[in-house]
């Protein structure tokens, strides 16, 4: 097996070697910018975008003196260079970039660059048959703590809300096929958000509906396929959804890095488990972006660094 090879700090070494100090302002106080990518037929996908949105990040953090995007997509470059071989057991593969304050009394940054395999059969379960959502209690850190645009490792919500979705159905789990189960966050409002992994939009009719901008992480994947929806005509609205709303949607469409684009086959809410429509009725709208998105991996906005 080839060992995987990781970016930090300036040196490359083993990916199993990686690890922050307990000095390092990241550990310490959770001060880290992320970014995660991930390869369609070996080309980082949107890998401008991803840059962009960890450069905003980096400085609302004031993680200063990184380097610039050109020398990023250099790095990038070299992390799948140096990996050729361990990628090609893997196939496509998820990228990770993230950066600290540094250690402690240093005036240097942490940054650190590693690959991560992606579980391909559950992305494809997820694609084909769906995924179940629990609408959570769990409510988002306001934008007086931090803004929702930006992406941090401090996921400690996330983490409630899906430990909170597998308690509410911890009955069902017995059965395999239900065991793929996530939270949704809320507002302060009570309306729906995002989950750990993903973005939610709703399908009513010919209209795509996705939470207010402001309430969630703005998503690359989203973005892309809410360009495929405006490229069909499709109307999409961002406005702030009920659960009772979301629930009763014709179609629920989830998108995030690992999986690209798939779809909610139930929601529970409130302790009731409601099965999506789409998966008793034909679905119309989600066949349609995943065809275009399925084209766009494979032909646009993608970056080759071979």
């Amino acid at each position: 097996m080839n060992e995987c090879i990781a970016y930090f700090c300036g040196n490359w070494i083993p990916a199993h070697s990686l690890n922050l100090s307990i000095d390092d302002v990241g550990f310490r106080q959770g001060v880290t910018a992320v970014d995660r990518m991930r390869t369609y037929g070996g080309r980082v996908f949107m890998l401008p975008r991803h840059l962009a949105r960890f450069d905003a990040t980096t400085k609302f953090l004031g993680i200063d003196s990184l380097p610039d995007p050109a020398a990023m997509v250099d790095l990038i470059n070299e992390l799948l260079t140096r990996n050729r071989d361990w990628i090609a057991q893997h196939h496509d593969v998820g990228i990770t970039m993230f950066a600290t304050p540094g250690v402690v009394g240093s005036p240097a940054p942490t940054l650190a660059l590693h690959l991560n395999r992606l579980n391909h059969s559950l992305n494809q379960q997820r694609l084909t048959q769906g995924q179940s959502l629990v609408i959570t209690d769990v409510v988002q850190p306001p934008a007086a703590s931090w803004p929702r645009s930006i992406k941090v490792r401090n996921r400690l919500h996330y983490y409630r809300a899906d430990m909170w979705a597998r308690s509410a159905m911890r009955d069902a789990l017995s059965n395999a096929a239900s065991s793929d189960v996530i939270g949704v966050l809320i507002d302060d409002d009570g309306s729906v958000t995002e989950t750990s992994i993903s973005n939610v939009a709703i399908v009513e009719g010919q209209t795509i509906v996705s939470p207010e901008a402001d309430q969630v992480l703005g998503g690359i994947t989203q973005q892309v396929v809410e360009e495929l929806a405006a490229s069909e005509s499709l109307t999409w609205n961002k406005e702030r959804l009920s659960p009772a709303r979301f629930a009763g949607a014709d179609e629920i469409l989830c998108m995030g890095t690992d999986g690209g684009l798939w779809f909610a086959n139930s929601v529970t809410v409130a302790g009731k488990k409601i099965e999506a429509k789409m998966t008793r009725n034909p679905a119309k709208i989600y066949p349609l972006l995943l065809a275009g998105f399925a084209k766009r991996t494979s032909e646009l906005g993608s970056f080759d660094v071979s």
